[in-house]
C-alpha cells in the first residue's frame, strides 16, 4: 500500500470518475487504474463499483476513505516534523473554522504566518463546529475553530477557549424591534427565527436557551450559510440569533441585545503534542494577538 495509491482512491472518490481523478494526481488514467487495482488486489476486495456510466465506493471503498485522509495528513505532518528538525516550517496547514468567527482576524494571521514561514501552504475550510472538531480528531484537519454552546463536550481535541459571547436578536433595518435597546427570548420567540441547520452547533446554542425557558419557537428557514441568514432577515422572512460581530457592519440589519440569551464558547481546538510544526507554529501566532 503506498501514499499514490491511497491519493488515486481518494481522488475517484472524490469526481467518481476516472479520467477527472487521474487530472488531479497528474497522472494518465491508465496509471491511475492501475494503482487503484494494485491496492484492489493487496486488501483482496473491491474499492469501486464499475459500469460504462457511473463509479461509486463498495462498502470497503467508503470504510477505507477515512483512514487513507487520516493516513496522508499523518504522513505530511511527519515531513513537516522532519523538516522542522532542521530549522524550516513547512508543508501543508489545514484550518477548519466556522462562519462566524468575528473573534480572530484569521486572513492577517495567515499572512504573518507566511511572512514567517513561507514553505507553509495553508487550506481554510469554512463549515459547521462538528465537521471542524471531526476533522481535528481524526487527523484530517490541524487546527479548527468552533462555536459552541457551553455544555458542549469537545472530544479528541485539546481546545483553548478564546472568547465566550451572548447571542444577540438580528432583525431587518425597517422592523419595529430595530429601535429597541434590549428583548428578552419570549419576545424573539413571537416572531419565526432563521437559524443554522439542525444538528449542528450553532442551532443548539439558540434551541438549548429556549427549552432551558419553556419556549417554543418556530425556525422558518434553515441555512449553514451567515451570509445567506442575514439576506434572509434583511428579507423579512424572520429573526436571526447570532453573535453581535457577526452581523456588525452588514447593510439592512440591526442588532438587538437579549437579556437571557444563550452564550457560545469560541475555541480554537488542535491535536495537542501530536500538532504538527505548521500547525505550532500558527498557534503560536495565534498567541501572541490573544488580548490580555
Amino acid at each position: 500500500m503506498t501514499p499514490l495509491q491511497l491519493r488515486c482512491v481518494l481522488a475517484v472518490a472524490g469526481h467518481l470518475h476516472f479520467t477527472r481523478a487521474a487530472h488531479e494526481v497528474g497522472i494518465a488514467q491508465s496509471a491511475l487504474s492501475a494503482q487503484v487495482a494494485r491496492l484492489e488486489a493487496e486488501l483482496g476486495t473491491a474499492l469501486f463499483e464499475r459500469t460504462s456510466r457511473s463509479v461509486r465506493p463498495t462498502a470497503a471503498g467508503e470504510a477505507l476513505l477515512p483512514r487513507a485522509r487520516a493516513v496522508l495528513a499523518e504522513l505530511d505532518r511527519l515531513r513537516t516534523d522532519v523538516a522542522a528538525a532542521t530549522g524550516a516550517v513547512e508543508g501543508p496547514l489545514r484550518i477548519g473554522t466556522i462562519p462566524t468567527l468575528a473573534d480572530v482576524d484569521l486572513a492577517a494571521l495567515l499572512a504573518r504566518l507566511r511572512e514567517r514561514h513561507p514553505g507553509v501552504r495553508a487550506t481554510v475550510l469554512e463549515q459547521s463546529s462538528a465537521r471542524t472538531l471531526a476533522g481535528v480528531a481524526d487527523g484530517t484537519l490541524d487546527v479548527g475553530f468552533t462555536g459552541t454552546a457551553l455544555s458542549e463536550a469537545l472530544p479528541g481535541v485539546t481546545a483553548q477557549v478564546l472568547t465566550t459571547e451572548p447571542l444577540t436578536a438580528v432583525v431587518a433595518a425597517g422592523d419595529p424591534w430595530a429601535g429597541r435597546r434590549r428583548l428578552r427570548l419570549r419576545d424573539v420567540a413571537t416572531r419565526p427565527g432563521v437559524d443554522f441547520p439542525a444538528g449542528t452547533s450553532g442551532r443548539r446554542q439558540s434551541e438549548e436557551a429556549f427549552a432551558a425557558a419553556g419556549l417554543a419557537r418556530e425556525v422558518a428557514v434553515e441555512s449553514s450559510s451567515a451570509a445567506f441568514l442575514l439576506d434572509l432577515v434583511r428579507a423579512g422572512v424572520g429573526v436571526a440569533l447570532l453573535p453581535a460581530a457577526a452581523a456588525r457592519g452588514a447593510a439592512g440589519v440591526r442588532v438587538v441585545a437579549v437579556a437571557d440569551a444563550p452564550v457560545r464558547r469560541v475555541c480554537a481546538v488542535h491535536a495537542g503534542a501530536g500538532s504538527s510544526a505548521a500547525a505550532r507554529a500558527f498557534l503560536a501566532l495565534l498567541a501572541e494577538h490573544l488580548p490580555g
